[in-house]
């Protein structure tokens, strides 16, 4: 049985947003994640952005990933 994700950045354990954003956002194919600060860092926008793509996304029910 696999441990709880870790963002291979700064180690916390990761939420099930984190790694939902991080498919959708980078690849799909991912086998290690960062979290949505790290990410937010990553792709130079911080948090709030990323936290307003995961609200949207779950809002529309048309992305899988975030039902």
């Amino acid at each position: 049985m696999a441990g709880p994700r870790i963002c291979t950045s700064c180690r916390v354990p990761l939420q099930t947003d984190d790694v939902a954003i991080y498919l959708k956002l980078v690849s799909r194919f991912a086998q290690d994640f960062l979290c949505i600060d790290c990410l937010g860092v990553k792709l130079k926008c911080g948090r709030e952005p990323i936290e307003k793509l995961i609200q949207h996304y779950r809002a529309s029910g048309k992305c899988s990933l975030f039902r």
